[in-house]
């Protein structure tokens, strides 16, 4: 093995970008046993272990580079930022942090989150308006200005942060844009039709205010007009756009022409977010690959597993405390009830570390299990790794007549629903998860591929792309764990 700790370091950097931490981790931390005062080395090794799930000795390689150079902002940076996903008070660490590097706004983003982790959102919330005010062309700080405003239950006021921009700047396109965009995917379609007409006043009719007004019109029942602007537009020019014109047409009733539309772009960037539609429109024509998309037997799985192997009672104390600071994001599928902020399966608590590695080994099991690989297919083309990654993770607490509606999760290959409460008294589908069906609004003769009972303990896993969403039930409580796994 090298002794050069450049080489070292080039090989955690490559291990991060093809799964092979464990090892890396390994190798760099029996040269830090006799290099111990390496900073960078002992960087490295904290971003291996993280990327391993091992955040408390992340932590320790991090504090220990810390010592070595007091001043490194890079370092204080990643400390912080891995504290707070641990679910440690981090907001001390980006403080000190932004004093080291005040140019970098991504600390500033970082400190919001800590602020609302401590029960402090409102500061959070008057800091990004504060930097806002300063800087209105910090678009990421808009886009977290307006969820957290959110989860603050300020709905109403979550894009005041742009007004007060566009007030300042009305030609700005991205300002524009970007409240429409948040509009549309908060499902507030009137207020997004009313910002689209303002944005073509102002700066004319560019195709992408067309769309979105194209859009919001479609959502609000005003398809007549809304095909207009479609037709006007022409052929799609990205995925998002094909999307919001195969809605229209499955909508319709023209599922040939939504999957015309969709096909085009299965193999493109932003796929993930096209796999859904070209579902529906191949199950509504009949068409086979329906169900080589979705309806292969082993591309969902139910599993009932050990209460006690989950510690459950204080995996669901512990949730309950998180439930209580939290709320609902502007953009999420949740209704009557709260969603936990933050990668919830990054946490350190011993319940959350035990109930991760049951829920990996879970996967583990289901992707070694799925059908034999295919390139073509969303799922079936991902690489089966002996470790699978978590790209996201939470938990939802559902009250009375609280549901899900139906949704997808692009940014993941394998997703998951592990319940953790429910009511005593469920009658009939109260409650249960519907995968495979299509949204609502859309219109759609089409029933689910399968419903699951839900039953505490029980896990559900189903590919990422497919439509899921669960019946809304009377009164009581319905818990679950949900994640994504990463596509390799």
């Amino acid at each position: 093995m090298s002794d050069d700790p450049e080489a070292m370091a080039r090989l955690a950097e490559q291990a991060l970008s093809d799964g092979r931490e464990e090892e890396a981790e390994c190798k760099l931390s029996s040269y830090l046993e006799r290099q111990p005062r390496n900073a960078t080395l002992l960087h490295w090794v904290a971003m291996l272990r993280r990327a391993l799930d091992r955040r408390e000795t992340a932590i320790s390689a991090l504090v220990q580079a810390r010592r070595i150079v007091p001043e490194n902002a890079g370092i204080l940076h990643a400390l912080a930022h891995v504290t707070l996903e641990a679910g440690r008070p981090a907001s001390a660490l980006f403080e000190q942090s932004i004093r080291l590097a005040p140019s970098k706004p991504e600390i500033r983003l970082g400190l919001a989150s800590a602020r609302f982790a401590e029960g402090d959102g409102a500061r959070g919330l008057a800091e990004l308006d504060a930097m806002l005010a300063a800087n209105p062309g910090w678009m990421e700080g808009h886009r977290q200005y307006a969820q957290l405003a959110a989860l603050l239950g300020q709905d109403g006021s979550a894009l005041s942060s742009i007004d007060r921009a566009l007030a300042r700047f009305p030609q700005g396109d991205e300002l524009h844009r970007m409240g429409i965009a948040l509009l549309l995917e908060g499902e507030r379609y009137p207020e997004a039709l009313e910002r689209a007409k303002s944005a073509i006043a102002t700066r004319g009719a560019l195709a992408p205010y067309v769309l979105m007004r194209a859009a919001a019109l479609d959502e609000t029942g005003r398809g007549d007009e809304a095909a207009h602007l479609y037709d006007a537009l022409g052929a799609p020019g990205d995925a998002g756009h094909a999307v919001w014109l195969a809605r229209h047409y499955l909508r319709n009733g023209q599922p040939d022409q939504a999957a015309a539309v969709v096909e085009p772009w299965l193999s493109q960037p932003g796929a993930e977010g096209v796999w859904p539609y070209a579902e529906l429109a191949w199950r509504l024509c009949n068409d086979p690959r329906a169900d080589w998309l979705g309806g292969q037997p082993g591309l969902w799985k139910v599993v009932d597993l050990d209460p006690d192997e989950l510690g459950l009672e204080s995996l669901r104390e512990l949730l309950r405390q998180l439930h209580e600071g939290s709320g609902r994001f502007l953009d999420q599928s949740v209704r009557n009830g709260t969603q936990t902020e933050g990668a919830l399966l990054a946490r350190i608590d011993p319940q959350i570390a035990r109930v991760r590695e049951v829920l990996r080994r879970e996967v583990t099991r289901f992707a070694a299990d799925l059908p034999d690989s295919d390139p073509a297919h969303p799922m079936l083309s991902q690489k089966r790794t002996s470790r699978p990654r978590f790209a996201g993770s939470w938990s939802v607490r559902l009250t009375g007549s609280g549901f899900h509606t139906p949704h997808h999760h692009p940014q993941g290959w394998i997703s998951s629903a592990l319940y953790l409460s429910l009511p005593d008294d469920l009658n009939g589908r109260e409650g249960q998860l519907d995968l495979g069906g299509a949204p609502a609004e859309l219109g759609l003769a089409l029933d689910p591929r399968h419903c699951v009972e839900p039953r505490e303990a029980r896990l559900v896993l189903f590919p990422s792309w497919m439509w899921h969403g669960t019946r809304p039930f009377r009164a009581g409580e319905r818990m679950t764990i949900a994640f994504d796994v990463a596509r390799t």
